[in-house]
């Protein structure tokens, strides 16, 4: 008697969820090494996708002859959690590695990769490897028997293991990693692993030992013991011999993740950049492939050999019939914005917009891979065919998310990607009819699906990217329409990033988020250099400018008279904007010979430089964005200290709107654990932060002597260094008091707690203009008196 299969389902459950922490936390803890940039994020992807895939053909090769497979799936899961619970540990080897690496090849991105790839599968290889066998190993318990039941279990324990990597991605949004941190999801889940291994093994040392099954074709395995059942004949498994089979699983992973690419892309524009939004669109996203994928055995019993057209079919038409709801999401939640004021109420909705866009064309996706499950499910070596079409499935994820990211979104944009994707669909359709060919139904049943979906693509309007673009996502509400959209450019490193022309000012968005313009925020993006910049006292050496946004930042940095300035941004787009369209404000600085740009994130810029910084400014986007917090971190900070040079400036910007007390403090608290001294500034509604080893203290004399410099003069406009310092808010002892008297002692921001990752979100619910006034009224009972006293002398 094989063991219960609610038991099994139940134990392939659990690993589902643990799987996808592992992944998103794994994801964040190597970000912090190679970076957050789009190559670095698709190569760590990439090297666990691998793993998968070579589990999976270890583990179907050694399937068939397992005589105990639950005990074996059980050994597995152990090797797992024990693996994943140490690898914390390893970090800090991988990162001197990669640094090694990484300088002595400054800019090879080939050379990079190829590091980062291997590094990560060093850390990964072990449990990936024993996660991939598991499906091929446990298809052996629940199927490879003649009939129906096989066939139904083995969809269906990929559907519930689908499933639970939706619970995992909810879960770790909303609760696991904001509770627990990084590396307590990981222990926690590496203790769930070991547990599912555990009582995998009694349960399957409790049940007779399966007899080994015949092994595949191309195994080069031998046995000589009969199978327990006969072998299916033609009509069990129908037209779609190993070959064919192997060709769909391949089409099937490279579409469904084209469509992830495309989709996760838009719904970053429409629903949300938080970690909470990207954890909830991940979880609807597998939630449907899960339905789907339960669904399969019910169409195939149906359809027969046409159930994998049909659902081929059906993704295509639905896709197309679903694509014009894009344009119209902004809609709903400026409708939302009106009736909906609490934050889980907008969560709430957001789910509901990536319900609304991703259920019925995801569903129909779902059914594919299960399909081609389904005509193996009643063979013997069961395992083994499992084993290799999740191989090529795995091959096609990794060649669909690739490919699709960086070659066909850039050119084609969203909408000339997804309908990509539906002709795509089209054409399996169509493939998938004439392989079973050989089964009964009308030519307009067979290839209706695929016709029409072509159909309603070719007809489709073009999207409104004005509307598309205008952020109503962000705070359930949006500014008035633009009069022109001057650029739109798509891709995976940036999102979606726009330049709005509104009369004669123009305005850089990244996925409808306000970057910066050429009118009134001009003031406080000059600030941004000349804060800091008032305090280095003739030490212009080198600087570190971390997001370009429009430029005007970099373009006062270069006011001054640095012999190098370095600048890391990690959008193309960013960069193609600022030349074309800012270079007025930015006064064409990117062409500055003293300009050294690294289409790098910030963190992993100052990672692997060798230092020497006198100054480092951060022009960011807000702290809420997913990733942003890192660079609000005790570690972030400590690694800023290390690499300035001996009365080196740190200068960040702070949101002053949108964010609660706690939260802000939090950030001030963290930045002065690092660095003893540390003032706040507000120039333009805007909140800097200046931070050094030393204290602030700026020369007069210097001062006067830089006046003297005209760029200096003309970024200035009316005002003067020294008059800066009226716009000091609070330093010192009034900051550590603002800490000290904010409401339950603030928490430092780690890299392991993410505490403002997933508190910051939470204040986008606050009215703008109240939350900056309250947030005002609130620091200026802490401002420090007579700032000129304290922060300047000869």
């Amino acid at each position: 008697m094989r063991p219960r299969f609610s038991l099994v389902v139940t134990l392939f459950l659990v690993s589902g969820s643990t799987g996808l922490l592992y992944e998103v936390a794994f994801g964040k803890l190597l970000g912090y090494v190679f970076g957050a940039t789009a190559y670095a994020v698709s190569t760590v992807l990439a090297a666990f996708m691998g793993g998968m895939a070579l589990g999976a053909h270890l583990g179907g090769k050694r399937a068939a002859r397992i005589a105990r497979p639950l005990v074996a799936y059980g050994v597995l899961e152990i090797i797992v959690g024990l693996v994943v619970a140490a690898s914390p540990a390893a970090l800090e080897a991988l990162t001197k590695a990669y640094v090694h690496v990484a300088q002595k090849a400054p800019g090879s991105l080939a050379i990079l990769t190829a590091a980062r790839g291997a590094l990560t599968a060093l850390v990964v290889i072990v449990p990936t490897v024993a996660m991939g066998a598991t499906l091929p190993i446990l298809s052996r318990v629940v199927a490879g028997e003649v009939g129906e039941r096989s066939r139904r279990r083995l969809s269906l324990l990929y559907a519930i293991n689908t499933a639970g990597g939706a619970i995992g991605a909810l879960t770790s949004a909303y609760l696991v990693l904001p509770a627990l941190g990084v590396r307590g999801t990981i222990w926690a889940a590496a203790l769930a692993n070991v547990t599912i291994g555990l009582t995998a093994i009694v349960a399957g040392r409790r049940a007779p030992a399966e007899s080994p099954a015949p092994a595949a074709k191309g195994t080069n395995e031998a046995t000589d013991e009969t199978p327990k059942t006969p072998a299916p004949t033609a009509q069990d498994h129908g037209p779609y011999h190993e070959g064919t089979a192997l060709a769909f699983a391949f089409a099937s992973g490279f579409i469904v993740f084209a469509a992830e690419v495309v989709e996760t892309h838009l719904l970053a524009l429409l629903i949300g950049n938080s970690a909470y939004a990207f954890g909830l669109m991940l979880a609807v996203f597998l939630v449907c492939l899960a339905i789907g994928a339960a669904r399969s055995p019910a169409l195939a019993e149906k359809r027969g050999a046409r159930a994998l057209a049909l659902g081929l079919g059906a993704a295509a038409i639905s896709l197309a019939v679903t694509m014009p709801l894009w344009a119209e999401l902004p809609r709903l939640f400026l409708f939302a914005g009106k009736h909906v004021h609490s934050w889980a109420g907008r969560e709430l909705v957001r789910a509901l917009a990536a319900l609304l866009i991703l259920a019925v064309p995801t569903v129909f996706l779902g059914t594919t891979f299960p399909l081609l499950l389904h005509r193996v499910a009643s063979m013997p070596d069961v395992g083994a065919r499992v084993g290799r079409l999740t191989v090529v499935n795995t091959v096609g994820t990794i060649f669909g998310s690739i490919i699709t990211g960086y070659f066909i979104l850039p050119a084609l944009g969203s909408q000339g990607t997804l309908l990509g994707v539906v002709a795509a669909l089209a054409i399996a359709s169509v493939l998938a009819s004439r392989v079973a060919a050989g089964e009964k139904g009308s030519a307009v049943s067979r290839f209706g699906l695929p016709a029409a979906a072509i159909v309603i693509a070719l007809v489709l309007p073009r999207w409104d990217m004005a509307r598309m673009t205008n952020g109503a996502n962000v705070y359930f509400s949006a500014g008035p329409p633009p009069d022109r959209i001057e650029m739109v450019r798509e891709d995976v490193h940036g999102g979606v990033t726009t330049v709005a022309r509104r009369a004669e000012v123009l305005t850089l968005y990244t996925n409808g988020k306000f970057q910066g313009d050429n009118g009134p925020e001009m003031a406080a993006q000059r600030r941004f250099a000349h804060f800091p910049s008032m305090f280095l006292r003739g030490t212009e050496k080198r600087v570190l400018v971390i997001g370009l946004g429009t430029g005007t930042t970099l373009g006062t940095i270069a006011a001054y008279p640095w012999e190098r300035i370095e600048v890391a941004e990690i959008s193309p787009a960013i960069v193609d904007a600022s030349r074309k369209y800012f270079s007025g404000p930015a006064r064409n600085s990117l062409d500055d010979p003293r300009t050294v740009l690294s289409l790098e994130d910030g963190r992993n810029h100052l990672l692997v430089s060798p230092g020497g910084y006198d100054l480092v400014t951060m022009e960011l986007t807000s702290v809420w964005f997913a990733g942003a917090a890192s660079l609000y971190s005790r570690e972030f900070y400590e690694l800023v200290r290390a690499r300035l040079a001996d009365g080196g400036i740190l200068q960040q910007w702070v949101q002053l709107h949108h964010i609660r007390r706690r939260e802000l403090a939090a950030i001030v608290r963290t930045l002065r654990v690092v660095f003893p001294h540390v003032a706040l500034f507000v120039g333009g509604s805007q909140g800097i932060l200046v931070a050094s080893a030393r204290p602030l203290v700026a020369s007069r004399a210097e001062l006067d002597r830089l006046a003297t410099v005209p760029a200096i003069r003309e970024t200035l406009g009316k005002g003067t260094l020294p008059g800066l310092l009226d716009e000091l808010v609070a330093s010192g002892e009034e900051l550590d008091r603002f800490v000290a008297e904010t409401e339950g002692k603030p928490i430092v921001s780690t890299d392991d707690n993410l505490f403002l990752e997933y508190a910051t979100p939470k204040g986008n619910v606050l009215d703008y203009w109240q939350s900056l006034h309250e947030t005002l009224a609130m620091l200026d009972q802490y401002r420090t008196p007579n700032p000129a006293t304290r922060h300047l002398g000869p």
